[in-house]
């Protein structure tokens, strides 16, 4: 049964509560309900005395035993206010969570005649913690770099965790700086600048870059990045992914289609890519180009005497001797079993490839030796060039030259040289 507005009158506490915001209820020692304050019937959804109806319970089912533990302790200890969550039921059937404040009202021989409840409702107080708990788990315990910048400048204005770590910095250090002190894509003002009104354009940006660490090194990486608009200011945010195992795998991949097992010289197709970014369609390119074919001499009975196993140990062998007679600008490329061939770039006469040409063949001077054994290793080696002024060739055609000058070395004793003619 509710208060009566008389008690409510009597009572200058009651009128307080009346208006509180706060949801307040009273209840009897058994547990009834006598008043809920309007504040109290708004959150659980009640008009006017339909809260007081009989049949009407706002206690969760599995709550009720609590509410009796509750009664219990406040009449054991009437002078203890108690303090504990517990979950209400709305009109409309859902749960709301909140922490209950109970305090017993005695009468003047120190008999509980009542309860008075606060009630608080958690439910805003919950999602404001569960969105500090993905705030601290999502973002900033993040696998991935995220950042906060100023669209002007490049400020560093907040980074999570994962961001000033894996760059070798402390937070308070990595937020004195911009994002063009620690990206080397952006070493000019211009640049910045460019990328900043690419990223204005779309919504969301996906590309390529890298990041410098404190210790200089520099790691690749995939950015995500969007321009926002918030409370009359702009904000660039950025997901950046360390993509640096992708590319070791990726470098891997060309390395296996471009590189030649056994002696990790490029290959075939290799070449053909050379040859692409050196030739022009026209047949033409900007510098000399040089090419030394070489052969080895009788290969097949160092196989047939020594086994295949040698026989690649003398093809590894060979590999680094042409790759120690070139310059670092020149390919020693495999052409496939015994064959090898190497280009020279920047050839403007004919001093160039004489010198080239007998280093390699130097090269062969001394015999082969593993295991005990010692084999005499000679070659034939072809030269032809391509000196601007010459005309057109194509690179094919420069390639058959040498393999013919190779031809005519062979009918020649010993490691021999001639230029095609």
């Amino acid at each position: 049964m509710k208060l009566n507005d008389a008690q409510m009158f009597v009572n200058p506490i009651y009128r307080l509560i009346e208006i509180t915001p706060i949801p307040v209820i009273v209840s009897s020692p058994s547990g009834k309900l006598e008043y809920a304050n309007p504040a109290l019937k708004q959150l659980l959804g009640y008009e006017g005395d339909e809260v007081y109806a009989d049949d009407v319970v706002i206690t969760h089912a599995d709550d009720r035993e609590l509410n009796k533990a509750i009664r219990t302790k406040l009449n054991q200890f009437p002078e203890q206010p108690l303090q504990i969550e517990k979950r209400y039921m709305h009109k409309l059937g859902h749960a709301i969570y909140c922490q209950l404040n109970i305090v017993a009202e005695m009468d003047t021989d120190g008999n509980v005649v009542r309860y008075i409840s606060q009630i608080i409702d958690l439910t805003t107080v919950n999602k404001e913690a569960a969105a500090d708990i993905l705030l601290t788990y999502l973002v900033d315990k993040s696998n991935d770099a995220i950042f906060v910048a100023n669209p002007q400048f490049g400020q560093i204005l907040n980074c999570n965790q994962f961001a000033y770590r894996c760059l070798g910095y402390e937070k308070e250090e990595l937020l004195k700086l911009t994002i063009p002190d620690i990206n080397p894509d952006y070493d000019t003002k211009a640049k910045w600048q460019e990328r900043v009104a690419r990223i204005k354009a779309q919504e969301t940006t996906i590309f390529e870059s890298c990041l410098k660490q404190k210790d200089g090194q520099v790691f690749p990486t995939e950015v995500s990045v969007c321009h926002i608009d918030h409370q009359g200011k702009s904000y660039l945010l950025a997901i950046v992914r360390d993509i640096s195992a992708r590319k070791n795998k990726e470098q891997a991949l060309i390395e296996l289609a471009n590189l030649d097992p056994l002696t990790q010289l490029p290959n075939r197709r290799y070449l053909e890519q050379l040859l692409n970014d050196v030739f022009s369609e026209n047949g033409d390119v900007a510098e000399g180009m040089g090419f030394i074919y070489i052969d080895l001499d009788d290969f097949k009975q160092i196989n047939d005497q020594h086994g295949h196993a040698l026989g690649d140990e003398v093809l590894v062998w060979v590999a680094k001797q042409l790759k120690a007679a070139v310059r670092s600008t020149d390919y020693v490329i495999r052409m496939g079993g015994d064959e090898f061939l190497v280009t020279i770039s920047g050839v403007t006469n004919t001093t160039i490839l004489n010198r080239l040409a007998h280093k390699i063949a130097d090269q062969f001077s001394a015999p082969f030796s593993c295991k005990g054994k010692s084999i005499e290793v000679t070659a034939s080696i072809g030269v032809t060039a391509h000196f601007l002024g010459d005309g057109v060739y194509a690179a094919n055609q420069l390639i058959e030259e040498a393999d013919a000058a190779m031809y005519q070395a062979k009918k020649q004793p010993g490691t021999t040289i001639i230029h095609f003619s």
